[in-house]
């Protein structure tokens, strides 16, 4: 398992469970299947570009973009991390 592949998984599922969503809805909301998701959750698969994109387009998760990808948050394009949106 790589370590960066683990770290954006852990995310992903922290982006998830502060938006209050099941791992199948979420799986859902950006149309991938739920076993998918599991795996780069737990990071079992690396996660795909296609779900990135998809994920940065969402109109309900674009915001969490930069901090998914770079760690970094900036506030006043609202680009948050996932604690700071609640």
């Amino acid at each position: 398992m790589n370590p960066n592949t683990s770290l954006v998984g852990k995310k992903i599922r922290k982006i998830r469970e502060v938006m209050g969503l099941s791992r199948p809805k979420f799986a859902e909301l950006l149309q991938v299947p739920p076993t998918t998701l599991k795996n780069y959750e737990l990071g079992y698969r690396e996660v795909g570009g296609a779900f990135l994109v998809a994920l940065a387009q969402h109109p309900e998760l674009h915001q969490y973009t930069l901090w998914l990808l770079t760690d970094k948050t900036i506030d006043s394009v609202g680009q948050v991390a996932p604690q700071e949106s609640q």
